[in-house]
């Protein structure tokens, strides 16, 4: 976080430091990739996000008709003939490569880019690794946000890994979403509900780290923050919360930790990028509060950089987004994770 707190003018589009200085705000996209990653899109259009357009990639037209997007780009449409690719996932690496031009074309000029994808199916898993090569070579930041099939889908738990492996060595930082910690902590859920909270939590979570830097916050979080953080992160996790101002911090950090959407030890991270956000009545001592609990969970070492916001809607609550990043994966667990 900067000492020198920048401050908006009235017009939304500039934005100074306090000796006056112009900053430009960065470029953020947020990319879907195949049918998954295009629905989580759709619901970081329905929430609504400030400071990023989105774009939308598919091999298949219909459901590519079906995104809600800034800009949507069928892929391959000349290997799979705007029909998918039947969870083929090198298919899908065929089809983006004839598009890579299209590709590139829609990256250019960002500087943090969201890839955003199921892995496990054929689209997603073969495109995703793409898009992160062609947005690094352009010098933008990669982070992946991806969500993993249930254990019960043997052949696209099996793709999911391959893809995971070829995707963390494309992306500057890989945020994995395991859809079985869903279903565990919800067992009552179909397979549809438990892709619909995970697409949530994803869009939400992409909606809170471009919030941190493109609009005006009580403690400022901004580019330079966000990228010292997500450049090198490697395998990372992601983790979102909310809570009463009445509660602990140290209990509502420690609730957080206890419902991770992967299994990994986040206590070896070496990164950490939090941001609070509150009510008019969140105060600097209690978001400090927050961000010294998680400290405490973390390596001795880790460099925690933290931002708190306000927003009128959450009055007397509190909702906090940590991204702890250069991760050790656990061992793998009996139900079939995907370690």
């Amino acid at each position: 976080m900067s000492f020198e707190e920048p401050f908006r003018s009235l017009d939304r589009e500039k934005i100074y430091n306090i000796h006056g200085e112009e900053l430009v705000s960065p470029k953020i996209l947020v990319v879907g990739c195949g049918g998954a990653g295009c629905n989580m899109v759709n619901r970081l259009t329905n929430i609504g996000i400030d400071g990023a357009e989105t774009v939308a990639l598919d091999t298949d037209r219909q459901h590519l008709a079906m995104a809600q997007a800034n800009r949507k780009i069928p892929v391959g449409t000349n290997v799979t003939r705007g029909l998918g690719t039947d969870g083929d996932p090198d298919l899908g690496r065929q089809a983006a490569k004839r598009s890579r031009w299209s590709i590139e074309e829609a990256l250019e000029g960002s500087d943090l880019i969201f890839v955003a994808a199921g892995m496990g199916g054929g689209t997603g898993t073969g495109i995703a690794p793409i898009v992160s090569q062609a947005a690094r070579d352009q010098g933008s930041i990669a982070v992946g946000m991806v969500s993993l099939p249930l254990s019960e889908e043997e052949a696209r738990t099996s793709a999911a890994k391959k893809g995971i492996e070829e995707l963390n060595a494309k992306t500057n930082t890989l945020i994995v979403f395991d859809n079985n910690r869903v279903l565990s902590l919800a067992p009552r859920l179909t397979p549809e509900q438990v892709f619909s909270v995970t697409d949530q939590l994803i869009a939400e979570i992409i909606k809170g780290i471009t919030e941190t830097v493109t609009l005006p916050s009580l403690i400022n979080l901004d580019y330079a923050d966000v990228k010292t953080i997500m450049n090198n992160g490697g395998l990372s996790f992601a983790l979102m919360s909310e809570g009463h101002l009445d509660d602990d911090p140290e209990r509502l950090v420690r609730s957080a930790l206890k419902t991770p959407l992967m299994e990994a030890d986040y206590r070896g991270a070496a990164d950490c990028l939090l941001h609070v956000t509150g009510g008019h009545d969140l105060t600097l001592r209690y978001a400090a509060a927050v961000s010294s609990a998680l400290t405490r969970e973390l390596d001795p070492g880790a460099n925690v950089i933290w931002g708190a916001r306000i927003r009128k809607e959450l009055t007397g609550r509190i909702s906090i987004i940590a991204i702890m990043t250069k991760l050790r994966p656990t061992e793998a667990e009996p139900r079939g994770s995907w370690w």
